[in-house]
């Protein structure tokens, strides 16, 4: 059994732009390739936000949330990347 990919945004540098989580998620997608799902944990609040903002914005693209699971004050996402 292949392992799924992990993106862990609880993690990030909150106070620095370039660390957003659109643009760990797009920079994660160009290391780990298309044609697969991740799991993306994120944060309540701004990282919830924001990737849930990035997945309407990349569903033209291809990009689909599979699954949605509250894990307290963290988010895991299942994300299919075309």
């Amino acid at each position: 059994m292949t392992q799924v990919p992990e993106l862990d945004l609880t993690v990030a540098d909150t106070k620095c732009g370039s660390d957003s989580p659109s643009v760990r998620i797009m920079r994660f997608w160009v290391e780990v390739g298309g044609e697969k799902d991740i799991i993306i944990k994120a944060l309540k609040g701004v990282q919830v936000d924001q990737v849930d903002m990035w997945a309407i914005a990349m569903e033209d693209k291809g990009v689909k949330i599979l699954e949605k699971k509250d894990e307290g004050n963290i988010v895991l996402y299942k994300v299919r990347l075309p």
